[in-house]
């Protein structure tokens, strides 16, 4: 039961890449509903400024198409129209300025979601990107150029591949299909070229390192380009500089580790490379940030000088350059995007670190339905409750030696629990109010550092980990963490699957929990009964289980009560087979005939059965891969029925005859 989930990399993207302002976007928006309430929809004056030969025009309707991708509900309509079968074809306009903005808004369109994705795949988006995307390949030539006076800003034409780049990169991010047409055009390998920052600048080389991450995971095809450039990637891991080269050296450690062969042979260079970058306190990093913006601000204030004539007398070409110096990054937006970079390769890091980790065993196969009977994968129960438990609890370490001594002399386990923790308060406020970005960024680390310490229990023995009591301590935080913290679901989730995966270490170790009151556990009750995430749920109940295994009789009469109600009242068939599962566990080492008798749990626990199989049948194609694991519940949940049957009739005989 409970299969650790694998998290894929993701990336942020710049949701604004055609550069308008926040109030520009807001103007338009608002000119769109004025459209809308006249009769005629921006989208359909989009449509006629891209189909008009005019080069302005088309500029026009692109910047408005790009503008309209802020807003949910203009997204929604234009995946109901022909906009972008229409724009499409101009990523291989003549004119590169329509190039770049046709780019750029199909980008900013990219970023709204999977199903937004693949709609631009059935759109035949990739057909003209990548036939852009091949014009940079077959151009030996092609090298940026950077704009020393404007900030290194690259020239038009590696504008247009950047913003190609990232497309390319969301598109295969969402959409199997467009992996494989990717796979038969053989442009990766002139991609691995523009991994020389040096040459084509970091932006460019981290977007195609971005694209690379996703399109070589589990893609064999990618694997025997990746084998022909392997000191390319290597070059990168040990590199020097800036958060922005610490983040492209741990782009190209997942690259490498995308590839399983490559993966094995160099797992001590790639976790080295990720220590590296999870050496940073990322609380630290931030907090030298806070209120750079508006110190920056207060240097830069303009003096007041009023003069008429200036702009009468600018040629077209200074007030285009005049524009450009104002669009610029200043030191704050440069310090924050650095920060940025931090903060994801981090996140890549503890991410590729869960890859690394995980067994070859952990998904379940797929299987047909039809095929599963209800004798497949069965646990005899009375011979698991005459050997011993043979529940999830580690009896060994599951990986490779050479990632073990890895891992405990990079001291990863440590480094990824302070990578975890929760930003301080203030900090967390002064974020909010200034850059919701970075602290959506933060928090996507604690996320993948969470579910991968979650994943390293899973594999690793206790003491690997740090001995129990350090386990111990780590649940206890997290508890605290959990029920001091904001209830954010997507926070909650990792926090008690950790929780639940270090309990597994601790049940052989009552004396840990012998302080434990049933104050502390109505917490865990609360945490059930107050929780609407099944998967969430799931867990404490998992750990009720666990807990059931530790502590005294009492409190085990008050957990095994609340599990069986919970399960009678419970509709997620996930969360009743986990919860029943640990029941099931709590009675593998010690048969508890007073409670049997107290709860009169035999006709309870056959009521549940009834009620179980019901919930299985109707809920059976919601289940999809689960359903193997859930039907070995059911049936072990039959053996046990019987069990606790016989249990407490022998309990009840023989207390009679003494």
């Amino acid at each position: 039961m409970g299969k650790t989930r694998k998290s894929k990399a993701k990336f942020g993207l710049k949701v604004n890449p055609i550069g308008l302002e926040a109030n520009e976007v807001d103007d338009f928006l608002n000119a769109c509903e004025e459209f809308e309430s006249s009769g005629s929809g921006p989208i359909e004056s989009i449509r006629d400024q891209l189909q008009n030969a005019n080069i302005e025009e088309k500029l026009n309707g692109l910047q408005s198409f790009a503008v309209l991708t802020a807003s949910k509900d203009k997204v929604a309509a234009i995946c109901q129209s022909d906009t972008v079968r229409i724009a499409a074809p101009l990523l291989c306009e003549k004119d590169l300025s329509v190039r770049n903005a046709a780019a750029g808004a199909l980008r900013n369109l990219s970023v709204n979601g999977t199903e937004v994705c693949d709609f631009l795949v059935e759109q035949d988006v990739l057909t003209p990107l990548l036939a852009l995307l091949a014009e940079y390949a077959h151009d030996n030539e092609w090298r940026p150029t950077f704009d020393e006076n404007m900030c290194n800003q690259m020239d038009l034409r590696s504008d247009i591949f950047l913003q190609a780049i990232n497309l390319l990169w969301n598109l295969c991010e969402s959409s199997s299909i467009a992996v494989d047409t990717f796979n038969q055009t053989n442009l990766m390998g002139s991609f691995i070229r523009c991994l020389d920052f040096n040459v084509f600048g970091l932006d460019i080389a981290v977007s195609v390192a971005q694209c690379l991450l996703v399109v070589t995971e589990n893609n064999p095809k990618s694997w025997v380009v990746l084998n022909v450039h392997v000191p390319n990637f290597l070059c990168l891991l040990s590199l020097k500089g800036d958060y922005g080269h610490a983040y492209l050296g741990t782009l190209a450690a997942g690259i490498l580790s995308n590839a399983p062969a490559l993966a094995a042979s160099y797992s001590s260079t790639i976790l080295k490379t990720l220590s590296e970058v999870l050496d940073t306190n990322q609380q630290t990093a931030l907090n030298s940030i806070i209120g750079l913006s508006v110190e920056e601000s207060k240097e830069n204030a303009p003096e007041l000088e009023i003069n008429m004539d200036t702009q009468d007398d600018e040629s077209e070409e200074a007030a285009a350059n005049r524009r450009r110096r104002q669009e610029l990054p200043t030191k704050a937006d440069l310090a924050v995007r650095n920060i940025g970079y931090l903060l994801d390769a981090q996140r890549v890091a503890a991410e590729v670190i869960t890859n690394l980790c995980s067994p070859d065993d952990e998904e379940w196969s797929d299987m047909d339905d039809e095929a599963v009977s209800e004798n497949e994968s069965i646990v005899d129960y009375e011979s698991k409750m005459s050997n011993g438990s043979t529940t999830n609890l580690n009896e060994g370490d599951k990986l490779p030696l050479d990632i073990i001594e890895a891992i405990k002399s990079l001291v990863l386990v440590d480094k990824l629990w302070q990578r975890s923790q929760p930003l301080d308060t203030i900090l967390s406020q002064q974020l909010r109010d200034s850059n919701i970005t970075l602290l959506m960024k933060a928090k996507n680390l604690r996320i993948s550092s969470l579910l991968c310490l979650q994943n390293l229990c899973n594999c690793l023995n206790a003491e690997d980990l740090g001995g129990h009591s350090a386990i111990y301590n780590v649940w206890v935080d997290l508890g605290q963490q959990v029920f001091k913290g904001a209830k954010d679901p997507t926070i909650l989730e990792p926090c008690t699957s950790l929780m639940r995966a270090s309990l597994e270490h601790l049940k052989t170790k009552k004396g840990l929990f012998n302080q434990m009151t049933q104050s502390d556990l109505e917490l865990i009750l609360d945490g059930v009964r107050s929780c609407s995430m099944p998967e969430i749920r799931a867990n404490w109940l998992r750990m009720l289980g666990s807990l059931g295994c530790l502590l005294n009789e009492a409190l085990v009469k008050v957990i095994v009560s609340f599990i069986v109600e919970t399960c009678a009242k419970e509709d997620d068939v996930w969360t009743i087979s986990e919860a029943i599962d640990a029941l099931m566990d709590m009675f593998s080492d010690n048969d508890w005939h007073q409670i049997l008798l107290d709860l009169n749990l035999p006709i309870a626990i056959k009521e549940l059965e009834k009620q179980f199989k019901t919930k299985v049948r109707s809920q059976r194609k919601e289940l999809r891969d689960r359903y193997p694991a859930v039907q070995t519940v059911l049936t072990n949940l039959s053996r046990f029925t019987k069990y606790i049957e016989k249990e407490a009739l022998n309990y009840t005989n023989g207390t009679r005859s003494t």
